[in-house]
């Protein structure tokens, strides 16, 4: 666990002496310190906008979009088909290098430790002003709620029932809230997928999205060997999570292009708020 923890703070370092390095190499004038204080309001908006954007945007799919959508439906299909088979598999494969990949697996696909994980970056670039940890954190939260809340949608309305039931791959009791019958998409999944594609994106290091996405498959193996979902469940959520890491990613910069900003202002005689239009 601490070796994992160790290896996170690094890769976050990592994000922030590259946009040290970028902004060293830039024309522009030096921002106002990222502090605690200063930008949440800001950044609360930032989000809002992106899950607006986030929403109507399967209807603006270009043709690679639309291509890359039917792969990924048609992934998911194939490996209904063999959800038997791997649960099979799965079954019959117990050893202590599993067990210990499964409990990685299992840490990084939790919602409330990568949650944690992310509002600790967060924090910490308003609170030392490092702007690069700030946006990072900020991008992560977006990304794992936004992701979460489309999966939570899928999973009451499918019902499906998970492998340990023993009720069949194919036994969906359509809107459920009861977690036996939340199998589909994987949380788990959708959660590993979602930060590793936002941190990948940031940092934009090939040995770095390597570590990152290898994180995220050990989470696939570990929902599947567990027994808590089957196959198709996992590529479900990993989808999910993949697309909408990259597409908060997306959005967020683009805001950068037209931005209301507000921040607090300190004055002899009080304070107040500053409001900024960018465009």
């Amino acid at each position: 666990m601490k070796r994992f923890l160790i290896l996170t703070i690094s890769l976050l370092s990592f994000v922030h002496t590259n946009a040290q390095a970028e902004y060293v190499n830039s024309n522009f004038t030096s921002p106002s310190p990222d502090t605690l204080t200063t930008n949440i309001p800001q950044d609360i908006e930032i989000g809002f906008k992106t899950g607006l954007k986030l929403v109507p945007s399967p209807a603006h799919f270009d043709s690679n979009d639309l291509i890359y959508s039917n792969i990924a439906i048609a992934a998911t299909g194939l490996t209904f088909l063999l959800d038997d088979e791997i649960r099979s598999s799965f079954g019959r494969s117990n050893s202590k290098a599993l067990d210990n990949l499964g409990e990685i697996g299992h840490r990084y696909g939790d919602l409330y430790y990568m949650g944690g994980i992310s509002a600790g970056v967060f924090l910490s670039g308003k609170i030392f002003g490092s702007e690069s940890f700030s946006v990072t954190g900020r991008m992560l939260l977006e990304g794992l709620f936004y992701a979460g809340a489309t999966t939570i949608i899928l999973k009451t309305i499918t019902g499906r029932s998970r492998p340990y039931m023993n009720e069949g791959n194919t036994n969906f009791k359509w809107f459920q809230t009861s977690n036996d019958y939340n199998s589909m998409p994987s949380g788990h999944c959708t959660v590993a997928f979602a930060f590793s594609s936002v941190l990948a994106e940031r940092i934009d290091n090939v040995y770095a999205s390597i570590f990152l996405y290898g994180l995220a498959v050990s989470t696939v193996v570990q929902r599947m060997y567990s027994d808590n979902h089957w196959a198709s469940d996992c590529i479900a959520g990993s989808v999910i999570g993949y697309v909408i890491g990259k597409a908060v990613v997306k959005f967020d910069k683009m805001q950068k292009e037209n931005n209301i900003n507000l921040s607090a202002i300190y004055l002899p005689s009080g304070a107040g708020i500053n409001l900024r239009y960018s465009f």
